[in-house]
């Protein structure tokens, strides 16, 4: 018999774009990613993304037109591989025909699993500040109190990151000690630092955090984003390229600016 398994059937992690959807018009669905998607369409181009139904499930009493929505995003070259709802038996679940996620409890089973890897990791940096008691009350028991900051450590590359290469720091910060090359994507919940030419991709802030930043030494990217918003290449200034910048959010605005 062949040692060849055949097949592997095993728990893996991956990041897809998010559409979350507002109003359940198609005509104004079609408009905005029309607008959006012209902005960067090489980028967009069979890009998968998740439908995000959480909105609708407020605003709408279950009428949505799926097929034409679901016809709506393809025209775009998005690919939709599954809706995030979270009543999996409503029936604006039950309209759109593609697999569901339970758009209500993933955010709760990630905590879970965050704590747990918090116990069980010794090796996280745990820092306590005392606070003083000003003032007790009565029910005050003036015992000193403590707040326990748990900091996970940065995920740090210490080498190239290639082209089709794509690097993921969950829950932390990015750091790459060289280059980004053309076609690799460095990706981070938190913020990235590139000590080296960011030629390929930064994503920090992918888990919506809008206070993330990107530093890097050099910058070429072909393209870079803080929680989803982005910029591509061709809409850098000029005089910002090769240059050592800094990248942040400030009121949905993307800032680029020099070191």
């Amino acid at each position: 018999m062949s040692s060849n398994p055949g097949v592997e059937l095993k728990g893996g992690m991956y990041t897809f774009m998010s559409l979350k959807l507002h109003t359940s018009d198609t005509d104004i669905i079609d408009q905005l990613l029309a607008d959006k998607v012209q902005q960067a369409p090489a980028f967009f181009k069979d890009t998968p993304v998740v439908i995000d139904l959480s909105v609708l499930e407020q605003l709408t009493d279950g009428e949505l037109d799926a097929s034409s929505l679901l016809e709506c995003v393809k025209r775009h070259k998005l690919v939709p591989i599954v809706a995030s709802i979270s009543d999996k038996s409503s029936p604006l679940a039950r309209s759109i025909a593609i697999p569901l996620i339970d758009g209500g409890s993933g955010a709760i089973s990630e905590s879970k699993s965050n704590r747990a890897a918090v116990e069980d990791n010794e090796e996280d940096l745990q820092n306590t500040a005392e606070l003083p008691n000003n003032e007790p009350s009565e029910d005050d028991l003036a015992v000193p109190r403590k707040i326990e900051y748990v900091v996970k450590a940065p995920l740090i590359i210490d080498k190239p990151v290639r082209s089709g290469q794509q690097i993921y720091a969950r829950d932390t910060d990015l750091i790459i000690m060289g280059q980004v090359s053309p076609g690799a994507e460095v990706i981070a919940d938190n913020n990235i630092h590139i000590y080296g030419p960011l030629r390929g991709r930064a994503l920090c802030g992918v888990s919506g955090n809008a206070s993330t930043r990107i530093f890097c030494s050099s910058l070429e990217a072909e393209l870079v984003s803080v929680a989803g918003n982005y910029r591509m290449l061709e809409t850098i200034p000029a005089e910002l390229r090769g240059k050592a910048t800094q990248i942040w959010l400030d009121n949905d605005k993307l800032n680029i600016e020099p070191l």
